[in-house]
């Protein structure tokens, strides 16, 4: 990936003179009024996507909803749908939408065309999904959230009842192809087992492989998230206490194993990239990689775990009595440390980004770790320092192409370092 390609997808003024292309907005059947960056997704040496919040001016009024950048995008065909056209007031169809860039090489689309998710704007059309699932009404479809290129979360409201009463909330995550089959049956596996245990996960409803759709039931409860400013050591242990029961998941129906190896197959190339875009974080980003290769853990020797791997704040919903754990898109079997590391590790994220300092996510990490390990006293606490020491260090990379975060990276550099002092 060249290091100045993405340096304009990070920019948006430059990306807003690229997406004037765009045929919709070049033949001036819309007209950009504003735009900023949203979200990325990366893997690095693989892929590079970016989405920008945009607003537009259309004939049938202003109109708010996403564009995304992919860079080496396929050349495959997006999608064979090319009748669908997706919702909105400009209702454009794939040829008006979408157009493909040679300097820097990228794929643009106005949302819901992406060229990895090509059944998204299917997914979006809650009637067509109210069929394939059979005997259900749903009312409406509206975006959760939207990852360009990885995923994105619909919410499906279904009709009223015969009282009038709302029927309840579907959840959707729509997958790029091929993908969705292997979570689904993870998390129908992992559903068969989590009864009668202080977690809940979200109930399968059902997997439509024509749209790439994974169907699942709401779960009740409060993101963690809002909770943090004033979480207590108490919530850190209602929350570890539920890991560690689903650490204790048979793992007998999850095929993929994941372990420190694969953990730093995924943090160097993340290292390369950000010391190639930007030179000044080339030292620290060496120093804190040699660390944490100087104390790789040897692989566990102990059955492995049933694993999260993607466990942080925003994955937890604290109910009244149970607490919800979420996207389980990358369970795996591997160390439960993993997941405890990583978590500590966002309590530090999360410290920073509030304008604390770092050592104020010690008390809450604390609690979790004593609580955990008081359930799990076969943890290790330096298994569980070496993926929080890793997890910092991603995090270094990940919010370093965040140009409103920037400046974080090299703080959470040197508490990747002294986690493993």
């Amino acid at each position: 990936m060249n290091p100045e390609h993405i340096r304009v997808l990070l920019d948006a003024d430059a990306m807003r003179q690229l997406l004037g292309a765009i045929p919709l907005l070049a033949d001036g059947d819309a007209r950009l009024t504003a735009m900023s960056l949203d979200r990325l997704w990366v893997k690095p040496g693989r892929h590079f996507h970016a989405s920008y919040r945009v607003a537009l001016a259309t004939a049938a009024g202003p109109y708010e909803t996403h564009a995304c950048a992919g860079l080496q995008p396929s050349r495959r065909e997006l999608s064979p749908l090319r009748e669908t056209r997706a919702p909105g007031p400009a209702s454009w169809d794939l040829e008006r939408a979408t157009v493909h860039v040679e300097s820097p090489p990228v794929r643009l689309a106005l949302f819901p065309w992406d060229a990895r998710l090509p059944t998204l704007p299917l997914a979006l059309d809650p009637e067509r999904v109210a069929a394939a699932l059979g005997g259900v009404r749903l009312r409406s479809c509206t975006v959760a959230g939207y990852w360009p290129g990885i995923r994105c979360q619909l919410r499906y409201e279904q009709g009223e009842t015969a009282g009038g009463e709302t029927a309840g909330t579907i959840y959707g995550k729509v997958f790029p192809e091929g993908a969705g089959q292997a979570i689904a049956l993870a998390q129908a596996a992992v559903t068969r087992h989590a009864t009668e245990t202080p977690f809940a996960i979200p109930r399968l409803r059902a997997y439509l492989p024509r749209l790439n759709l994974l169907l699942t039931e709401p779960v009740e409860g409060e993101p963690l998230l809002d909770l943090l400013p004033a979480a207590t050591p108490a919530l850190m242990e209602r929350v570890a206490s539920a890991l560690a029961a689903f650490h204790a998941l048979p793992t007998a129906d999850v095929e993929r194993r994941f372990g420190p190896g694969d953990d730093l197959a995924v943090v160097r190339p993340w290292v390369d990239l950000i010391g190639a875009l930007f030179p000044a974080l080339v030292s620290p980003l060496a120093a804190a990689l040699a660390a944490v290769e100087r104390h790789v853990p040897p692989e566990a020797t102990a059955p492995p775990a049933l694993v999260h791997r993607d466990f942080y704040d925003k994955q937890v919903l604290v109910g009244a009595s149970r607490v919800g754990l979420l996207d389980l898109d990358t369970v795996c079997q591997g160390d439960g440390e993993i997941d405890v590391g990583n978590f500590s590790a966002h309590l530090v994220l999360r410290a920073l980004q509030e304008g604390a300092g770092a050592e104020t996510a010690g008390p809450l990490a604390e609690a979790l770790v004593a609580a955990y390990r008081a359930a799990r006293p076969g943890a290790d606490p330096r298994r569980i320092a070496w993926y929080r020491s890793a997890a910092l260090l991603r995090l270094a990379c990940v919010y370093a192409l965040r140009p409103w975060w920037h400046a974080l990276a090299p703080v959470l550099l040197d508490e990747s370092r002294r986690t493993l002092d």
